[in-house]
Parts: structure tokens; sequence; C-alpha cells
């Protein structure tokens, strides 16, 4: 017959911890999706899911168990590292990993955007909590850590003694803290000078035939077209392939009502070059306030309804209204 003694136990290990490190990692994944939105709750768990949540996880892995001696014998503490400890190094570990993750993009894929990066945080950290929880619950239940636990038991919340290992895993720390600011000062050092970027814009031609900007079409018969001139400029430092996807959007109130596809097309552009084509707007929403975005991509866009202003590389637009004839 289960006890008291033992559902208190069994509550105890549960891995309380880890499901709310594991929630900041889908918490990223959201982010880099753009579900999340603004905001100082946001901003705070971003903090959070970087400052700690990364590290906290890698910690977990390596020291499954608690603290607290079970046996009373000399080698109860070897392997195992007290709260405070945990949480030193879940920040120090944190700071080493959030950087190399983005120094790796920027080798990958030069020029990459935030949502690349919170992906990766996100990933890395689901990917640490998943095997975390599994090696810890492969740990005697008396022997694995929980904040529970730890939250009523006095002996672990005054022992602040450096376990045995410590000394080594600062040595360890100290190291990826060095390999982390190497990798920093290598991508800073790397780099070329001055500032990478792609130019995009709408231009129009001009009664003698330049290109301004100004002169957009404001009103669009159903059915007709009104062309525009799309400019890409490539600053980026190497040749590039561009993805641009055409989106009409009824907006009423600052909500969207309805969003059209009307146009994807590619173009190559050399490092430096810009790129000036024509394109016919035909939307196919009827209404007044109806936007226009041209959402530029580097290399592919999203596929099906993805591709939207929130996670374009660059974005511009226009305002038209569109009649029924």
């Amino acid at each position: 017959m289960a006890t008291d003694a033992d559902a208190n136990i069994e509550t105890e290990t549960l891995p309380i911890d880890l499901l709310l490190v594991g929630l900041l990692g889908l918490w990223h994944l959201a982010a880099a999706q753009g579900y999340v939105k603004d905001s100082s709750v946001g901003a705070f768990l971003g903090l959070v899911a970087i400052l700690i949540a990364p590290g906290y996880a890698l910690v977990a892995l390596l020291f499954p168990r608690s603290s607290t001696e079970t046996d009373g014998s000399s080698d109860g503490q070897v392997g195992r590292i007290s709260v405070g400890e945990r949480l030193v190094l879940a920040v120090g570990s944190s700071v080493c990993i959030v950087p190399l993750l983005g120094l790796g993009l920027v080798l990958l894929s030069p020029g990459s955007t935030t949502g690349p990066y919170q992906l990766s945080i996100g990933i890395t950290t689901a990917i640490f909590t998943i095997a975390a929880t599994i090696r810890r619950m492969r740990v005697p239940s008396d022997e694995r850590f929980s904040p529970l636990r730890w939250g009523t038991t006095v002996q672990s919340r005054v022992s602040l003694n450096p376990s045995g290992s410590v000394s080594t895993l600062y040595i360890l720390l100290i190291l990826g803290l060095l390999v982390s600011g190497s990798g920093i000062g290598y991508a800073a050092i790397s780099a070329e000078r001055g500032e990478q970027f792609t130019e995009f814009a709408l231009v129009t031609e001009s009664a003698n035939g330049e290109p301004v900007a100004a002169e957009y079409p404001s009103q669009i018969p159903l059915g007709s077209s009104r062309t525009v001139q799309v400019t890409i400029g490539n600053h980026e430092g190497q040749e590039l392939n561009y993805t641009i996807v055409v989106v009409a959007q009824k907006i009423e109130n600052g909500t969207v009502l309805a969003t059209a596809r009307i146009d994807r097309f590619k173009n190559r552009v050399a490092a430096g070059e810009t790129l000036k084509r024509s394109h016919e707007i035909t939307p196919t929403l009827v209404g007044e306030n109806i936007r226009i975005s041209y959402l530029l991509y580097r290399n592919d866009a999203p596929v099906g309804a993805n591709p939207r202003p929130e996670n374009a590389y660059r974005r511009t637009h226009l305002w038209v209204t569109v009649t029924n004839g």
C-alpha cells in the first residue's frame, strides 16, 4: 500500500525546474516564429530564456543528483553540486552557449536575423532539457535532484561548501568563457569593414522617365494593373539570391481582415550591384485601405501562408483603394 511518504517522495522528485526551463525553450521557439508580441513580460522572459535556460538545462544534464549526502560516506558529494553552484554554473554556461550559437549562425548563414537566432536557442534548450529529464529520471528517487526537496531541506539550503568536482568544473567554465570570447572576437575581426545590408525600395517613373519615390498608384480598378519598379541593392559583401513575395492585406482599424498573395519572384544580385525591375500590381481584394506589401527574403521565402511582414528580411509597402470597376 502506498503511503503519504511515498507520495511526497514522488512529488519532490518531479522535474518541476526542467519543466519550467522547457517552457522557456518553447517560448523562444514561438518568438522565433513571430507568435509572441513585444511586451515587458516578453522582454523579461526573453532575458531569462537567454541568460539561464540553456545553461541550466546543460548543468541539469551533467549533474542529475542532489547535493545532499544520502549514505554518510566521504564519496557522497562526488559528482554533486549545491543549488548555489548550480545557478552560478547555469548563468556561466548560458554566457558560453548563446554567443557560440550566434557565431555558428554568422559563419553558416551570414546576415541571419533575430528569428533564426531565437530558434537556435529554443532548440538547444529543448534538446538539453529532454536529455536532462531522461538522465535525472534514471537516478534513484532518493538521490535525484529536486528543487522542491531542496526548498524543504535546511541542510541543502545552507550547504554552500563546494564539492570536490567543482574546482574542475570552474576551470571548464573559465575555458568555456575564453572560447566564447575568442569566437566573438574572431567574428568581429574577420567581418568585413563597414555595414552590410540590403537596400530595398519601390519607385515609379516620373513624366521624364526618371525613377522617383513618389506618384505611387493610389486607386486600382479590380482586374487592372499598375506598374512600380522594385529596387534591390546588394551591399552584403557577397552574391545573393533574393525572393520577393507580394501580398495584399485589407486592414481596418489596425486589424488585418483578409490577406491574399499577389505574386512571388526571385532574383540573383551580385555583390555591390543594384537590381531594378518593373512589377505589375494586380490586387484581388476590393476596398479601401488595401496594403500592398513587398516582402524580401534572403534565399527562399517561407512556403504557404507563412510569408508575412513580420518575418521578412526587408519590407516596403504602399496603400491603394481597389474598386469594382
